[in-house]
């Protein structure tokens, strides 16, 4: 097969981090081709610079074997490429033929738009893909698994010659999903050229030809999917072989068969979030970092956040302290000493207009005072701001430097310190050094394991599988929304969680 795609040298940087290392990637022509790679590693900065969306800072794009010095989302368009955003790029208000059609409306003769031949179209392309979707529906009055669809359906319609489909089955069902890659299927024997990024392995063995894997912003390898296997792909992703440091885990003087009978911090029972989820048990004992680890999608993220009610769940039991309480909003979880550092810390996390003293103290605010008189006490929020800078060694110009301004690792440690003026019993701690240098996270490390010897109860959950084995006292292994494996200290290996996270018995 011919290239239809080759991208040469590719670098792209953003505030001054580099993300993308000087990437090679080819497409080949009428081929259906998986790209992974956990979260961060690249996928979707590098399709979007495809695409047009993102400038390349440096690198080669040929295209039809056309060498392509300017490029941009127009010129991407006119050589034959389109894309199906992870954030859908809808407009709710209107209807789905419109929504279909908007790149590719008619008009009529008197150069009025033609509404009845518009929704023809858009019916017709609907029909052909077996999609039960009334074109003259409005968008906003459709689920979201709906407007999934109507995303995927306008991409088709618009007949470029590849399309790039970022995470497209994220919000479907099981028949769903199979219905599109019949629809996949089919337009590979059209023709058409694929890109399939997702990170459900499943998926990606059942409908590519070719897998290519990113990580840290490279090209780590593409196999022929006929020749690889789950137990590969996941291995490339996550990098085994950084796990040989597992005879130099000096952390582990917890005693496990003594900790099985410590009392439980936090307990949670059958807790199911849909009716689709699995019900989920597990207890946080005193004196243990508790770990909770799978791929992208496998259901962390959206446990944690019920735990903190920042979402709601359908049913099940979370016990504090051996009590039952029902955590309907963070202030509640907050008032049960429990406190969360969340997975995105510019969107989540921080206010970046503000000060690094107004972030951290941030979260006082809800207790309405933290001086005499129900007044806030500028000189308190000074002092413990200036507290936890010291310990977190956090490194600024003043408490008066806006946020924004700070590295990536210095954000992070002021969201930590936000979270722990609060003085949290428990702390659940999602993604805490994504996207920081190794320095910041070996700090972040052994600040977690002095909470904890403090007496801190600690809920470590990520994606990396690399730094797992370097902080968890326990390990729980999530994959489809379920907890598939308990792993205890010495279990924690990289044959053991790569087996249990990419499903091979």
């Amino acid at each position: 097969m011919d290239n239809i795609v080759t991208m040469q040298g590719i670098h792209k940087s953003f505030s001054g981090v580099e993300v993308l290392h000087g990437v090679d990637f080819q497409l080949q022509r009428g081929e259906i081709l998986g790209l992974v790679g956990e979260n961060g590693a690249g996928k979707s900065t590098l399709m979007n610079i495809l695409m047009g969306s993102h400038p390349r800072d440096a690198g080669e794009i040929i295209i039809n074997g056309k060498t392509l010095k300017e490029y941009n989302v127009t010129i991407a368009l006119q050589s034959g490429i389109t894309m199906i955003p992870q954030e859908l790029a809808l407009v709710p208000a209107i209807t789905v033929g419109e929504n279909i059609m908007l790149s590719q409306r008619s008009a009529n003769s008197f150069r009025m738009l033609d509404w009845k031949k518009l929704h023809q179209r858009a019916q017709a392309t609907i029909d052909e893909m077996h999609f039960d979707i009334d074109s003259h529906a409005r968008l906003d009055s459709l689920p979201i698994a709906y407007r999934q669809l109507v995303a995927i359906i306008r991409a088709i319609s618009e007949n470029q010659q590849v399309i790039i489909m970022d995470e497209p089955t994220s919000s479907l069902s099981r028949e769903e999903v199979i219905h599109l890659h019949d629809v996949i299927r089919q337009l590979k024997e059209r023709g058409k050229t694929i890109i399939y990024i997702s990170h459900l392995m499943d998926e990606i063995f059942g409908i590519t030809d070719r897998i290519t894997i990113l990580r840290d912003g490279n090209i780590i390898d593409t196999k022929r999917t006929a020749e690889t296997n789950e137990r590969e792909i996941v291995s490339l992703m996550v990098g085994e072989q950084l796990y040989e440091v597992q005879g130099q885990l000096l952390h582990r003087e917890i005693e496990e068969d003594k900790n099985e009978k410590r009392p439980a911090a936090l307990s949670v029972r059958d807790l199911r979030r849909t009716k689709n989820t699995g019900a989920l048990s597990f207890d946080l004992r005193e004196g243990e970092i508790l770990g909770i680890t799978g791929l992208i999608g496998a259901g962390k993220t959206e446990l944690i956040r019920c735990l903190f009610g920042l979402d709601k769940y359908l049913s099940g039991e979370i016990r504090i302290f051996d009590k039952p309480v029902k955590i309907n909003n963070p202030i509640t979880a907050i008032k049960h000493h429990m406190m969360l550092v969340p997975e995105d810390r510019k969107l989540q996390g921080l206010v970046l207009p503000g000060s690094v003293q107004e972030n951290i103290t941030l979260t006082q605010l809800y207790r309405k005072k933290t001086g005499k008189l129900g007044f806030r006490s500028l000189s308190k929020e000074r002092k413990d701001s200036e507290r936890y800078v010291k310990r977190l060694s956090i490194k600024i110009s003043s408490l008066e430097q806006r946020v924004r301004n700070l590295s990536g690792g210095n954000q992070q440690k002021v969201v930590i310190s936000k979270a722990l003026i609060t003085n949290p019993r428990i702390l659940i701690l999602d993604e805490p050094t994504r996207g920081i240098d190794v320095g910041a996270k070996a700090m972040i490390y052994q600040l977690i394991r002095e909470l904890r010897n403090e007496g801190m109860f600690i809920l470590f959950v990520s994606s990396d599988i690399n730094e797992v084995p370097l902080v968890c006292d326990r390990l729980l292994v999530m994959r489809d929304s379920n907890i598939v494996a308990e792993l205890k200290a010495r279990e924690i290996t990289a044959d053991n969680i790569i087996n249990h996270v990419a499903g091979v018995k």
